[in-house]
């Protein structure tokens, strides 16, 4: 997915090929120490993308982002949307997430639609970074559970 130019056009484009193995690995790593990064799949088990839950600094403090990924030629299918609601599920089930935050481009009106479909709160617009990019992105927040 990383290498594809449509699917990476909101995150500063295609990341290079001889990357995409350490990146790889640093993924099966996060994963083996707290597997919240999951495969989306459809109904015939073709993996369409990603979905997932990671710790991330944000204004000084450590706070838990979601973030979602598919090729292109499954928009439009739902499966995102599908994907996201068994995440939340899963999150509210878990006591250590009381909030997720989501940054997607200002410009991703199908990832920023899904934050407002799952009642994510729109803080604002801010700077957003991925690799050697900065491009806007929306500031969504969603409380599972009251702090």
């Amino acid at each position: 997915m990383e290498t594809d130019p449509a699917v990476m056009a909101e995150l500063g484009g295609a990341v290079p090929r001889d990357e995409i193995p350490a990146m790889h690995r640093r993924r099966l790593e996060h994963t083996a120490a707290d597997p919240w990064w999951f495969v989306i799949v459809t109904d015939e088990e073709e993996s369409a993308g990603t979905i997932g839950i990671w710790e991330t600094e944000h204004d000084g403090a450590v706070v838990h982002e979601t973030g979602w990924m598919l090729l292109a030629v499954f928009h439009g299918r739902g499966l995102a949307s599908a994907a996201l609601r068994q995440l939340l599920d899963r999150a509210r089930a878990v006591a250590r997430f009381e909030q997720l935050h989501a940054w997607p481009g200002v410009t991703n009106g199908a990832s920023n639609a899904l934050c407002r479909k799952f009642g994510f709160e729109l803080l604002g617009e801010e700077e957003g970074a991925y690799r050697d990019a900065r491009f806007p992105v929306n500031h969504w927040v969603l409380t599972l559970r009251p702090s």
